[in-house]
This record gives C-alpha cells, sequence and structure tokens, in this order.
C-alpha cells in the first residue's frame, strides 16, 4: 500500500508583505519573530526567534536554522496575519510590538534602496 509523502521543509523561506514582531511570554521572555506571505508555498508563515538580520541581502536567520528572505517592501499579509495569530495563541503571548521600522524603515530608506528591494520581487 503507497504511503503519502510529506514534503521537504526547506530551510529556506522566502516571504514578501512581511512584518517583524517583538513579543513577550507569559516567562517574561522577549523574543523578535519575521511573519509574512511564504511565496513558495502560498501560506503565512510566522519564524521562530530571531537570530540574525542581514540587511544588505535582506534575510532573517531564525533559532531553528531557517532562512527568510525577505522580498518587497515590509506590508501586511491576511495569510501571514492568521499565521501570526495562531502562533501567537499557541504560544502564550501576553504582549505585542510591531518593530518592522527598526530593520527597515521606508520612511528612512534611499531610493536605490527601495529600487533594490523592488527589483529583488520581479527577479
Amino acid at each position: 500500500m503507497p504511503t503519502k509523502k510529506t514534503p521537504v521543509e526547506s530551510a529556506k523561506v522566502t516571504l514578501r508583505r512581511w512584518r517583524v514582531m517583538e513579543v513577550e511570554s507569559k516567562n517574561g521572555a522577549r523574543t523578535r519573530h519575521v511573519l509574512g506571505h511564504d511565496v513558495t508555498n502560498n501560506l503565512g508563515r510566522a519564524s521562530s526567534p530571531i537570530e540574525a538580520f542581514d540587511l544588505e541581502n535582506m534575510t532573517v536567520t531564525s533559532r531553528s536554522g531557517k532562512i527568510y528572505s525577505l522580498v518587497g517592501l515590509p506590508g501586511n499579509s491576511k495569510l501571514g496575519t492568521s499565521a501570526w495569530q495562531k502562533w501567537s495563541k499557541d504560544n502564550g503571548v501576553v504582549a505585542e510590538l510591531d518593530v518592522t521600522n527598526e530593520y527597515f524603515n521606508v520612511d528612512m530608506a534611499s531610493t536605490i534602496e527601495i529600487e533594490k528591494i523592488i527589483n529583488s520581487v520581479s527577479q
């Protein structure tokens, strides 16, 4: 009898309409997470805690070892927001704060930086 194989989860995820959230858990620990629309799998994603952020390459490395490639400008995704709400509930988040502007602030970015990011979406 054939068995159903589940796809192997990639260590690299491409997110668009992404945000960065800081959360506080019940024990008072604070962590930051990226969320958004996973364009490869067409679903919402919320990461484990961020370990590293690379502005030059627009990538986030999470505690689990996943690398999130952030394409396009920050934004809001219904799928990402839904995944974030589920993740927050499942992980006992007691407070959250949107800290996206600390990672990439559209108002402070140069035209060249914004053009580079916009061009990354069309590649």
